[in-house]
């Protein structure tokens, strides 16, 4: 996907209609240096803003994919590569989310360990030994919960039973039993308990 071809397309429709950068963000509820970003190439509209977007420059969502208008001759297969584009791009952003996940997860544990080796050992007062203690608990456990919140959402769990590829509600991923990024959970579909993997496509 042509990120720069796309944002040059969206700079011509909307110059077409006489709309200043400002003019559009305010119409979509979003920020002009969101706008200057399409435009630049450095990002994508958000597929929650896509459809109004494509309102408002009368174009398709398909067009504006492509960053061209498209003949319905070409449509159908325009549609199927820009399908492919938009699916590698989520599981190369849900891979990138399930590595940081990692580097949180351990950050949090490493902060938690060495404070708590901080209070054990060096001498201090009593008061500051169960602040260090508390503190290190508190951003660990914000820390961990935010990595489980990244899991949940990056990606699909696949039920071992029928195959079926779902995002879970946060509380199903907290409570169930695991191992690694392997879950135990009944699966939406065929109502079976089972252990769901995690994957990216």
């Amino acid at each position: 996907m042509e990120l720069l071809k796309i944002g040059t397309f969206i700079s011509q429709e909307r110059k077409k209609l006489g709309l200043t950068q400002a003019a559009l963000a305010e119409k979509l509820f979003v920020s002009e240096k969101t706008v200057s970003k399409w435009e630049t190439g450095k990002g994508l509209p958000d597929t929650s803003v896509l459809p109004a977007l494509c309102e408002i420059l009368h174009v398709t969502v398909n067009e504006l994919l492509c960053g061209e208008r498209v003949s319905s001759e070409e449509y159908a297969d325009k549609a199927e590569i820009n399908l492919l584009q938009l699916q590698k791009t989520k599981e190369e952003g849900d891979k990138a989310l399930l590595s940081m996940e990692w580097v949180i997860g351990i950050l949090s544990v490493v902060f938690l360990l060495s404070l708590t080796v901080i209070a054990a050992y060096l001498s201090m007062e009593t008061w500051l030994r169960i602040f260090l203690i508390c503190f290190a608990f508190a951003v660990s456990i914000v820390g961990i919960g935010f990595a489980l919140k990244i899991e949940q959402i990056a990606g699909y769990y696949a039920c071992k039973k029928c195959g079926h590829k779902y995002v879970p509600k946060y509380n199903q991923v907290f409570w169930a039993m695991h191992f690694g990024r392997t879950r135990y959970m009944k699966c939406p579909r065929c109502n079976r308990w089972s252990w769901h993997k995690k994957t990216t496509r």
